[in-house]
């Protein structure tokens, strides 16, 4: 995005008004006088305020369009979210953009910058692995364009969200294994920029502590793909003392996990318990199944979706607080516990 050294913030400032009434006088709203509009237009132009994705998105007609931006096409979260998104844009008259980061922040930028130019009337996004810096969201919100983040979400911008209960399901994950007699218990956590993982590894942390078990920092282990959960599992079993239940808290990492365990001859789960974070039908894909944290992909889709075509509709009210929606993590009971 083309760096701009002023915002709406700056305008509404200076003239003392709100964000939402500068973003609607540069959008020439009937509801803004005359004088508001030339005074937020007269200080935007001694600010030589030209914001790029601002300018394109000054529309006078509904484009009955919504774009989504995933992180990664893996397996099954992704491709659910879409469906339960689709799903609700579909039976209220929208249509559907799709862009994939591909876990790049450059990219997750520019599918931004794409959304907006083809006249999006909101936006659904989760964030990439490398996504640091948070201005291009942020620019989004400033021009009063609805924004709604899922499963990777982003706690410091205002903005609505809708996640599972993340810390929850960790720590019911955690005590099943525990109620079926394992004590060194393994997490592979994803990416700890993620808040999903800082929240699932702490869910694992507090179960343990809660049952009086050792937390060995030796069984905390940060992957994010497949190949590095399956070296994992090679490192953890070449140990005097290994794991005798595994934790993966994505698909990627129980795809892994499964495939290292089956090289290794391990009998699951007399040997080893395995919980994964996975939908169906990939935790009924292994022998033995497993079983796993449900991330309701599905239903996360839907419900964001229909937040934000709400917000759509009925409009943002800059008053109002933003949405924290949680879904419970249900945990699905298969073989492999």
């Amino acid at each position: 995005m083309t760096n701009n050294p002023f915002t709406i913030n700056d305008i509404a400032k200076l003239l003392g008004i709100s964000k939402s009434t500068v973003s609607r006088a540069l959008r020439d709203h009937p509801d803004i006088s005359e004088r508001t509009k030339e005074n937020v237009r007269r200080v935007a132009m001694d600010l030589d305020y030209r914001p790029n994705i601002v300018a394109s998105s000054l529309r006078r007609k509904k484009s009955r369009l919504i774009g989504i931006i995933v992180p990664q096409i893996s397996y099954f979260f992704f491709p659910s979210v879409i469906k339960g998104v689709e799903n609700i844009a579909q039976q209220r008259g929208y249509n559907l953009l799709i862009m994939h980061s591909n876990e790049s922040y450059e990219r997750e930028v520019e599918s931004v910058e794409t959304l907006v130019s083809n006249n999006v009337e909101g936006i659904l996004a989760s964030i990439s692995r490398q996504t640091r810096d948070f201005d291009h969201f942020r620019k989004i919100i400033d021009m009063g364009l609805p924004l709604v983040f899922y499963d990777r979400v982003v706690t410091d911008l205002m903005a609505d969200t809708v996640m599972i209960d993340d810390r929850s399901a960790s720590f019911n994950a955690i005590n099943h294994l525990i109620a079926n007699g394992r004590k060194r218990i393994a997490i592979l956590t994803g990416n700890l920029n993620l808040l999903i993982s800082q929240n699932r590894l702490r869910g694992y942390t507090e179960a343990l502590k809660g049952k009086g078990l050792r937390l060995d920092n030796e069984l905390i282990i940060s992957c994010e793909w497949p190949e590095e959960a399956e070296a994992a599992i090679y490192q953890l079993f070449s140990r005097d003392d290994p794991p005798d239940a595994i934790f993966g808290i994505s698909d990627l990492i129980t795809s892994g996990i499964m495939r290292a365990l089956y090289k290794l001859d391990k009998k699951v789960p007399e040997e080893v318990a395995v919980i994964g974070f996975c939908e169906e039908p990939l935790r009924s894909l292994y022998n033995p199944s497993v079983t796993s944290v449900e991330p309701k992909g599905y239903e996360i889709g839907k419900l964001a979706t229909e937040i934000l075509l709400d917000r759509i509709d009925n409009g943002i009210d800059e008053h109002s607080s933003p949405k924290i929606m949680y879904l419970e993590g249900d945990i699905i009971i298969k073989n492999s516990t």
